[in-house]
């Protein structure tokens, strides 16, 4: 699935499934696949060209940071953002076409 949710969250959720979120022209995106293993997606990235993502993530941040400091309670959290490359930076690209800045009902 895809969905919109707030920075503070996506940085806090990126964090605790030991993802890197990826930033791109104002658009921050976490991609993940926990349930399926590695090799069943490099299998299917060589044998069809094709990308299993289970979850997207995004939210609009204006400006790139190299991190995201949250604190909740008593817990300080740093997560690290990278400027997107490659396939996530088309797939930043084709939310921002679709979505065009509208939040996802």
């Amino acid at each position: 699935g895809i969905e919109e949710i707030d920075v503070e969250d996506l940085a806090f959720c990126a964090y605790l499934s030991r993802k890197n979120p990826l930033w791109y022209e104002g658009l921050l995106v976490c991609v993940c696949s926990d349930i399926l293993d590695a090799r069943s997606i490099a299998l299917k990235f060589l044998r069809e060209n094709v990308v299993l993502m289970e979850q997207v993530c995004y939210a609009h941040m204006p400006t790139y940071r190299r991190t995201l400091k949250l604190k909740d309670s008593d817990v300080l959290v740093t997560t690290p953002v990278i400027k997107a490359y490659g396939v996530f930076k088309e797939l930043a690209k084709e939310i921002k076409r679709v979505f065009k800045g509208e939040k996802l009902e």
